[in-house]
């Protein structure tokens, strides 16, 4: 595994391509997570600014829109909203 100076620190890198993962968000930071082989799973900090996400078909995701703000949330049926 590589090695490189990552600001003030020597990081291990390895590359990210292909890696399946879910963007999480806790109320104050997004972060990505990536199930590991055992069942465990590893949280990444994002740093990256304008990274590619493609939303999987199963993701139950809905964008809305109101007013000037555009939303990326689950879908109507996941949380439970009532048709207007």
């Amino acid at each position: 595994m590589r090695r490189v100076r990552y600001g003030k620190h020597i990081a291990r890198v390895e590359p990210a391509a292909g890696v399946t993962g879910t963007l999480h968000y806790d109320g104050t930071n997004c972060f990505f997570r990536v199930q590991l082989p055992n069942g465990d799973f590893r949280d990444y900090d994002l740093r990256h600014d304008d990274l590619q996400v493609t939303l999987a078909a199963d993701a139950l995701a809905s964008f809305y829109y109101l007013d000037d703000d555009c939303i990326l949330d689950h879908s109507p049926e996941v949380l439970g909203l009532p048709p207007a």
